[in-house]
């Protein structure tokens, strides 16, 4: 059942963590006339100027700030911060109203929302909904954990939201979009959630509070019920992988697995439009559509090899689906390892040693030696360990007859970098300096003197 959103006028409103989304919260409590604005950024982030022009603003740095918000009528949290952190359940269980910028933003303008989640895919899918349905001549926009705030937004009758919703953000959903797709579920983010059954659990959220339809593949409806969750919308489609990868003509935006990701598409603009997605309309959108950066990305040629970033590949089944994605005969070189947080692996090891590819695997750190353990013990000769990222990138070039290089971690990248983007920079500066060649600030490339 959907939670009606108070009124901000004359409240006094809290913001747990003063990132981008923060800021855009603050904004539309200002504008909103909330009568104070308590912002706690908890973790002291840089630099430390307060955003010029939101009314009845003011930012308190540090944890020990965190009581403020006991105080609020109203209290909008950050994505980031865990489910399971003290303060954050005491003030779940104080009856301080909790909400988030996705939550303010789906109370309102749900009815014509697709809300977009999942363990993988969800990013590729989002974009490529809103692709579409420009193509098809639909208004539309992508928003959400993708970039763009969505309480930054405040669209026009007619314009459909497409909003990527992590699970984060989904757990505090009081009101869901009109359409739901969830593109797959496997274990992640249990640092966050604590339990792979409230991180399902979470991701259901996106439908559990007046979605009119869902579409997802069977896998995720099992993997619901198997947590309980078995009352779905009234709408439910369902998206066979193995039908929609034989029914794809080659390859489709880029990879043959994105088949699966271009039929969820299809489906929810079809239960959003009420009407079917004409297939030279579909055919012109997959052919151009340029993909996602860091997502399967070639990003270097050096000589014969192809040096591809899939950072964004944070669990054991983005690692195969990437495997996979290699062309039959190419000698794939993976490099492997970030943040570890004690996910199971075991589909990795089952990949790697079924001899599907030709594959060296590199493990690399934090956690690289746990993901393909088993294939390491079969197969020493195939297998090394290396030091830093930098190390994993010359340990790959010199693979005998190497065509692809392919850093798929399997992990975040928060143990010894700022993010995905950050790791797949220094990825790149350090293909570069083994080639002889020096990066500009603008990304463009040329020989090293």
């Amino acid at each position: 059942m959907t939670v009606p959103q108070p009124d901000l006028a004359g409240r006094v409103v809290g913001i747990w963590g003063f990132g981008r989304e923060g800021i855009s919260m603050a904004r539309t409590a200002a504008a909103a006339g909330a009568a104070r604005i308590d912002a706690v950024d908890d973790v002291g982030r840089r630099p430390f100027e307060t955003p010029d022009g939101i009314d009845g603003l003011t930012v308190f740095r540090g944890p020990e700030h965190l009581g403020r918000l006991s105080e609020c009528d109203i209290v909008f949290v950050s994505p980031g911060v865990p489910w399971h952190q003290p303060f954050f359940v005491e003030l779940r269980q104080s009856g301080v109203r909790i909400s988030s910028a996705a939550d303010w933003f789906v109370s309102r303008w749900g009815a014509q929302t697709i809300g977009v989640t999942g363990t993988k895919g969800k990013s590729t899918t989002a974009s490529f909904i809103g692709h579409l349905l420009g193509s098809m001549g639909v208004k539309a926009v992508v928003a959400g954990n993708i970039g763009t705030p969505l309480s930054d937004l405040s669209p026009d009758d007619g314009v459909v939201v497409v909003a990527e919703l992590s699970s984060q953000q989904a757990a505090l959903l009081t009101a869901s979009p009109a359409v739901a797709v969830i593109t797959n579920l496997y274990e992640d983010h249990l640092d966050w959630h604590g339990s792979t059954d409230s991180y399902y659990a979470a991701k259901a959220n996106v439908f559990r509070f007046g979605s009119r339809s869902l579409v997802c593949t069977p896998e995720v409806v099992t993997r619901l019920a198997g947590i309980g969750i078995t009352d779905l919308p009234p709408s439910l489609r369902l998206i066979d992988p193995a039908t929609a990868v034989s029914g794809a003509s080659g390859s489709v935006m880029g990879f043959a697995h994105n088949a699966v990701n271009g039929a969820l598409a299809v489906a929810a603009i079809t239960e959003m439009t009420g009407a079917p997605v004409p297939q030279a309309d579909f055919d012109a959108a997959a052919g151009t559509f340029g993909g996602l950066p860091h997502r399967l990305q070639t990003v270097r040629s050096t000589g014969a090899i192809s040096w591809i970033d899939d950072t964004l590949a944070t669990t054991g089944e983005s690692v195969v689906a990437a495997l996979r994605a290699m062309r039959p005969e190419a000698n794939v070189a993976l490099i492997v390892g970030g943040m570890d947080r004690q996910l199971d692996y075991d589909q990795v090891d089952d990949y790697l040693c079924s001899g599907a590819r030709r594959v060296t695997l590199i493990q690399a750190p934090t956690n690289g030696v746990a993901i393909g353990r088993g294939f390491a013990r079969e197969h020493p000769g195939q297998t090394r360990v290396v030091a830093d990222l930098e190390e994993a990138v010359r340990a790959a070039a010199a693979v005998p007859e190497v065509d692809v290089v392919l850093l798929s971690p399997g992990a975040a990248s928060y143990d010894l970098y700022a993010n995905y983007e950050a790791k797949a920079a220094a990825y790149c500066g350090f293909i570069d300096a083994l080639a002889g060649r020096t990066t500009s600030p603008s990304g463009d490339v040329a020989p090293s003197n």
